[in-house]
């Protein structure tokens, strides 16, 4: 009987959690630094789906998207630069940079705050790091919500060797990236 009631609960509430499907665009930024100058890029992200899962009151619960940056796509504005990032990014082997999205809501927002941080996985070189963004400029209206997002990143735990140029000029370790995005139900 136990065995019964234990079951039926689970059962009804699967029923009740509700899912829905939000599609994402992403512009991101990234700069860093090295012994002369500041230097940053661009690159836009492919278009990707955000799942969220709520309970039966319709509070999120769950956040689930993957987000994918072609390396070849990055973009200094400098292409001797490019080339060199592309080289150190080992883009032939390792074409992808991908942030995976899969956490409870309670990491993103407690209460009726506007969401906060945002953990993620980044998989680069084929190597996996948690980063904890910082959301900034949250705004949701109906239909649309958008976001940005903030992380430090240091070449160094990614794997990422960049060599000096003409045995002085070194690149920093840190490469501060900045997020823009923009996500919209989807209707069944």
């Amino acid at each position: 009987m136990k065995t019964s009631l234990l079951l039926l609960f689970l059962m009804a509430g699967s029923v009740l959690a509700e899912t829905s499907r939000w599609s994402g665009t992403s512009t991101i930024a990234f700069n860093g630094s090295s012994t002369l100058h500041e230097w940053g890029g661009r690159v836009d992200a492919r278009p990707f789906t955000t799942t969220v899962t709520t309970d039966s009151a319709g509070n999120p619960t769950k956040l689930e998207a993957t987000v994918t940056v072609e390396v070849a796509k990055m973009d200094t504005a400098e292409t001797k630069r490019d080339e060199n990032m592309r080289k150190a990014m080992q883009a032939a082997a390792h074409p992808f940079i991908t942030a995976v999205i899969d956490t409870p809501f309670t990491a993103v927002r407690q209460g009726d705050a506007a969401p906060a941080t945002l953990p993620l996985k980044l998989t680069m070189l084929g190597q996996t790091q948690t980063v904890i963004g910082k959301i900034s400029q949250w705004k949701q209206q109906g239909d649309k919500a958008s976001f940005e997002l903030d992380f430090d990143l240091s070449l160094k735990k990614s794997g990422i060797t960049v060599p000096s140029v003409l045995l002085f000029i070194r690149v920093g370790d840190t490469i501060c990236v900045h997020a823009t995005v923009s996500l919209k139900r989807h209707h069944s």
